[in-house]
């Protein structure tokens, strides 16, 4: 080294965390998964038991869903509205759409990723049985003065005994799910004023939730009792859109 020349260790240091900051800033999601819902017939049809002498008595059932009870979040997911195949809709069209859900947390998170509810029963399909449930809806708002869900979206499914249902999101990565869904306009009253007043639909974004669900099945009802996981959720991008009444 000459001398009258040092080395600023500070500065040094900066540049490092200077570069470090960029090239995070200019990273993706790794995307470790794709299904396409609109490709593919999903089995979603269960199987009854047969009926006998006292199950031809048994009447009612119940489907039960549980909010997420506790404090601790299990997670973060950001579901991102990819894209949407039209940019005007009328009510009651069903739009194919492509959203991302990407793990933001620090630590992992396993989804469920089958379209096929069928291949997680039981052989003897009168045995209680437990699977978990990702449900994707699609939403839509005008500006900041009202947002309503079109309804229950698609679902995928999975179980931890069934290979190849289930996929684990390690933080940064992210999966691409595509799927059909449908615009409904609201029937709120007080939402129904404030478009009649000109707040029209003018967005449309996406929100994923998870559950933990068990079904008994029986000949003549259902029994299912639905747990949400609690996770934090952040949004993505939206994704603009005009939609009006039906024909």
């Amino acid at each position: 080294m000459r001398d009258g020349m040092r080395i600023n260790p500070i500065r040094c240091v900066g540049l490092a965390l200077a570069i470090t900051f960029v090239s995070g800033a200019c990273c993706e999601a790794q995307e470790v998964g794709v299904v396409d819902l609109t490709k593919v017939t999903a089995r979603t049809e269960l199987r009854r038991p047969q009926p006998t002498r006292t199950s031809n008595k048994a009447r009612g059932g119940f489907n039960k869903v549980q909010a997420c009870d506790s404090i601790k979040n299990e997670g973060e997911l950001r579901t991102t509205l990819v894209s949407l195949n039209h940019t005007h809709y009328q009510d009651g069209d069903e739009p194919k759409f492509e959203v991302t859900v990407e793990n933001i947390a620090s630590a992992p998170i396993r989804i469920p990723f089958s379209p096929h509810l069928a291949d997680l029963q039981p052989e003897n399909p009168a045995k209680k049985f437990a699977y978990s449930e990702l449900h994707l809806r699609l939403w839509i708002a005008a500006g900041t003065d009202w947002d309503s869900t079109t309804g229950d979206g698609i679902v995928l499914y999975g179980a931890e005994d069934h290979a190849g249902t289930m996929l684990t999101l390690n933080p940064g990565e992210s999966v691409r799910i595509i799927g059909k869904g449908k615009f409904l306009l609201p029937d709120d009253l007080m939402i129904a004023g404030l478009i009649r007043s000109g707040h029209d639909v003018d967005h449309a974004y996406a929100q994923s939730s998870l559950y933990r669900v068990q079904t008994l099945l029986p000949p003549k009802a259902a029994a299912t009792v639905s747990r949400e996981v609690c996770l934090r959720q952040t949004p993505g991008v939206t994704v603009p859109i005009a939609l009006t009444g039906s024909k």
